[in-house]
């Protein structure tokens, strides 16, 4: 009977090592949270092209070097800034590059809002209105009971910023240059330009 009661209790401990060691395979076999989100300023070997970690690197220092100019910090008042988009030279044009000037506003916006105002496009200006004024523009601040805002408050950007990407691939790798500027709108002058240069591996 003893013998009985210690082979039932050794095919429990045998069962419960088994079940342990499966369950303890599955959770080290299960890859964590950073396994699915590796960082943003990180390198991924299989990656090509330009990576998060040069969008982060570049709109960084280009962001805060464009802050340094004495158009922006000498001005006793705020830069009102218009972004007009990324002109995409590089032999993959299809690519969508907004998110270059889109994380740069963030953080211009983020950090000197005392010193720097983005306005959108007039078209978008006027296509955002007439969809929710319903085409009344200026008019509907001063229809509304609310509004205390005069007719003619849109306010007229000084400077445009833009960017021009350019690439030139090799056998081997391919050299990017990726550009920022800040033109004065009234005179046409190009009064700041910032560049981001790296060269990639081709691994195809």
């Amino acid at each position: 009977m003893q013998y009985n009661i210690n082979k039932n209790a050794f095919f429990k401990i045998c069962a419960g090592a088994v079940i342990g060691g499966s369950l303890l395979l599955a959770g080290c076999a299960q890859p964590g949270y950073s396994a699915y989100r590796p960082g943003v300023s990180s390198f991924q070997p299989g990656d090509q092209g330009l990576q998060s970690r040069d969008l982060v690197d570049m709109t960084n220092r280009l962001a805060a070097d464009l802050l340094k100019i004495p158009e922006i910090a000498q001005n006793p008042s705020k830069v009102i800034i218009v972004m007009t988009g990324i002109d995409n030279k590089t032999s993959q044009p299809w690519q969508n590059d907004q998110i270059y000037l889109a994380r740069m506003r963030a953080l211009l916006n983020e950090y000197a809002r005392d010193r720097i105002a983005f306005v959108i496009q007039p078209q978008q200006l006027q296509q955002l209105q007439q969809q929710e004024l319903g085409g009344a523009g200026g008019d509907a601040f001063e229809q509304s009971s609310r509004g205390q805002v005069p007719q003619n408050t849109r306010m007229i950007p000084q400077y445009a910023l833009k960017g021009v990407f350019y690439d030139l691939p090799n056998s081997a790798t391919t050299y990017y240059l990726c550009t920022f500027q800040l033109v004065n709108l009234r005179t046409g002058e190009l009064v700041w330009e910032g560049h981001y240069e790296t060269r990639t591996l081709n691994l195809y």
